[in-house]
């Protein structure tokens, strides 16, 4: 099934994964390991950067669910800055062997968009965006703008300003 989820995505994305590049250079031939690349939402502190993540399949998926690691930077509550774990209910205790790969990309972006403070990997962050929204905001824009990629090799065209 991984096989046929995969080939799928690369075949053609769904409309809301527009912001979710795959890079078919730079792939392991592992099949269980994916490197993605995700722009920054619109509207979000992440915006003018671009975000590599490391997706880990297991051997038994779908039965058990695959992990995600940033491989670049981010201040975000969600995402431990250190290491990359990403905390989301869906990659926990909300799987279920009918979600795909779609699902682990749509909900990844949409953590960007909407962090949950309240389930944080990174307790600063957390703290900042419950607390200060503003200065949470100020922090994740510089925290971008440092640590993020600027461009992808091989895809010109998204280059950022």
């Amino acid at each position: 099934r991984l096989s046929k989820e995969i080939s799928k995505l690369f075949r053609s994305k769904p409309a809301c994964l527009q912001d979710i590049i795959l890079p078919l250079e730079g792939q392991s031939s592992n099949l269980y390991y994916l490197t993605i690349y995700i722009k920054g939402p619109e509207q979000t502190p992440y915006y003018n950067g671009f975000y590599k993540i490391l997706i880990k399949f297991p051997e038994n998926y779908p039965s058990s669910p695959p992990t995600a690691r940033f491989q670049t930077k981010i201040f975000h509550p969600n995402i431990n800055f250190t290491t990359g774990d990403v905390c989301v209910d869906l990659l926990k205790k909300n799987w279920s062997p009918n979600r795909t790969i779609d699902d682990v990309l749509v909900t990844i972006r949409c953590l960007l968009i909407e962090p949950n403070p309240e389930s944080s990997l990174n307790d600063e962050a957390g703290k900042l965006l419950l607390e200060d929204y503003n200065e949470f905001v100020k922090t994740a824009k510089l925290m971008t703008k440092v640590h993020s990629l600027k461009k992808i090799e091989g895809y010109q065209e998204l280059e950022l300003e």
